[in-house]
This record gives C-alpha cells, sequence and structure tokens, in this order.
C-alpha cells in the first residue's frame, strides 16, 4: 500500500517532464516557422523592395525572435528607402533593446519623414512613445 503514493508522484512526474518537452518542441517549432518565412519572403523579394524587408523585421519582433537578423533587415529597408514605417519600427527595436536614445531619434524620424511625405501625416502611437520615453528620462 506505500507503494502506490511513490509510483503515482513517479508517473506524474513523468508525464510532467514529457508535457514540458512536448510544449517547448511546440514553441520552437513555431518560432522556426516565424524565421523561416520571414527569411523566404527576404530572399524572394526585389532587391528595392524595402516593405517586405521591414514587414520580415517587423513578424519576427512581435515574436521576439530572430532579432539580430531583423536589426539588419531593418536597416537595409532603411537604406533603400527611409519610410515612416520603417524608421518607427526602427525605433521599436531601440526600445525593446532598452536604447532610449536611438528609440526617440529614429521616433523622431519617423514623424519628420511621415510629415514630409503627406502634410497630413498623423501617427499619435508614434508620439505616445516618443512622451513616454521623455518621461522616463526625467
Amino acid at each position: 500500500m506505500n507503494r502506490i503514493p511513490t509510483i503515482f508522484a513517479r508517473v506524474l512526474l513523468v508525464v510532467f517532464v514529457l508535457g514540458s518537452t512536448v510544449g517547448s518542441s511546440f514553441a520552437s517549432n513555431r518560432t522556426d516557422k516565424i524565421t523561416l518565412k520571414a527569411r523566404q519572403a527576404v530572399a524572394e523579394a526585389s532587391p528595392d523592395d524595402w516593405y517586405t524587408l521591414a514587414t520580415s523585421a517587423e513578424k519576427c519582433m512581435a515574436e521576439g525572435v530572430n532579432l539580430k537578423e531583423a536589426a539588419v533587415w531593418l536597416d537595409q529597408s532603411i537604406a533603400i528607402q527611409e519610410t515612416a514605417y520603417n524608421l518607427k519600427l526602427k525605433g521599436d527595436y531601440y526600445a525593446s533593446n532598452r536604447l532610449p536614445q536611438q528609440a526617440l531619434e529614429y521616433y523622431s524620424k519617423s514623424i519628420r519623414v511621415g510629415k514630409l511625405t503627406d502634410p497630413s501625416y498623423m501617427d499619435a502611437d508614434t508620439q505616445d512613445k516618443i512622451v513616454a520615453l521623455i518621461k522616463q528620462k526625467q
């Protein structure tokens, strides 16, 4: 009778370990799929396709995967054409890496480029991010 709780505890431990392993395996497969899809999109993009580079970087950043390559894609996107979109993403990249000065620089560039492109351009989200970063510095 005393062995039943011990056996039960061992079975629970095995089930827990197997469940943890299977769960992390699914998570890494999901991460791999995001990275692979982003890399495929970038590989298939034309040399002047700044948008695909930026959206691929954004997908990786949203999931917190492949961040070094995402930063390279953002730099390439910006080198092709500076847009409010890719500059804002670069600001988000710096903000997520706790580099507020660089984030402020790119958020400001994003607003400036947006206004130069379209005088009625508004991006309240980026403006809110700028205000939040400035408040952090104080």
